[in-house]
């Protein structure tokens, strides 16, 4: 019986728009799956192997709601949920416990991707009033040169970015910036190394000149798998990143890739994201499709020198004006 509610619920889910109703069937779906859950967990507990989920925003704000933006309240109601569930951690604590192989309980690390000014308004001053960690993903040329996103202004609803100040503001205060290319490229195409080269190391390197410290980590835009290429792979890590972001869903398991981190969309309403953080058994059994290969010896020693160079400053506040190549096996919304 069960099982043919749960064939019926997501068979149909796609369909969905109404969110409440889908928050509903999410709901359903979570008490007839709440046993193997609680083993889940228990196995988790035990073996100290919980696994390190990542969630990805692009844009908090109450105007012009659109699949890639989610309103201040929910944001906050995000925040009160993760709390709750699991510890917060920053993407260096990821990565670190990803590489030590084991993990004694849920952490979630929060990221944004592409650079929209109202994430200012209140979502980044409440991390920074809770002091959660969070990094900040960032396109360089629209930053720069207070370009519209494209997917904005194909949608009629052009959205203002974030300045320089702002982003230095941000850096200043405690959140980790990180590059999201020059011009958001689709990098799964075939791009040549100097067009690779601007948009990943190029607008790394603005980053730095920006903010005055390191910048580890990097986003794909879009994050999918056919939006990932080895050529872009390995310029992230000749450019001196450290780890790279997908934005396809999945959870990180202590023991696993270190150079690769999943994560998925903070959608509106809470039941998607309570659904994530309490062991769904599909997303603990889904596979990573990603297939890559590992940066060789030399780049990963560098890749590990590369931070003694940058030292951080203590955040203070209010608000700006305005080896061998190893193969590695690496779920569904991608990051706008």
């Amino acid at each position: 019986m069960k099982g043919t509610f749960l064939k019926i619920a997501f068979l149909f889910m796609p369909e969905i728009t109404m969110p409440a109703l889908r928050d509903n069937l999410l709901n359903t779906y979570e008490w007839l799956t709440s046993s193997t859950r609680r083993e889940i967990v228990q196995q988790f507990s035990e073996s100290k192997t919980w696994p390190a989920s990542v969630v990805f925003y692009h844009r908090v704000a109450d105007t012009v709601q659109n699949p890639w933006s989610i309103g201040n309240e929910n944001f906050v109601k995000h925040l009160d949920l993760i709390a709750d569930l699991a510890t917060f951690a920053s993407l260096d604590d990821t990565i670190r416990t990803q590489k030590e192989g084991s993990r004694d309980k849920l952490t979630v690390a929060i990221t944004f991707d592409d650079g929209y000014a109202e994430n200012l308004d209140r979502a980044i001053p409440e991390l920074i009033r809770r002091r959660i960690p969070c990094t900040y993903f960032v396109t360089t040329d629209h930053v720069e040169n207070q370009k519209f996103f494209e997917h904005d202004v194909a949608r009629k609803e052009p959205l203002c970015v974030n300045s320089i100040s702002e982003i230095r503001w941000m850096a200043n205060h405690g959140v980790q910036i990180g590059g999201h290319t020059a011009t958001h490229v689709d990098l799964g195409k075939p791009w040549t190394r100097d067009r690779l080269r601007t948009e990943i190391s190029d607008s790394r390197k603005k980053l730095q000149d920006w903010t005055g410290q390191e910048i580890s980590y990097f986003a794909f835009p879009y994050g999918l798998p056919q939006n990932i290429s080895q050529a872009s792979i390995d310029m992230v890590f000749e450019s001196g990143y450290r780890a790279f972001v997908s934005a396809y869903g999945g959870l990180n398991f202590p023991g696993g890739d270190s150079f690769h981190i999943s994560r998925f969309h903070g959608e509106c309403g809470t039941a998607s994201l309570h659904n994530w953080l309490t062991m769904d058994p599909r997303k603990v059994a889904r596979k990573c499709p990603l297939q890559y290969e590992m940066p060789t010896q030399n780049i990963r020693e560098s890749l590990s020198s590369d931070a003694e160079s940058f030292s951080n400053d203590e955040p203070t506040v209010s608000v700006p004006l305005r080896s061998e190549t190893t193969p590695v096996s690496m779920s569904s919304i991608g990051s706008i």
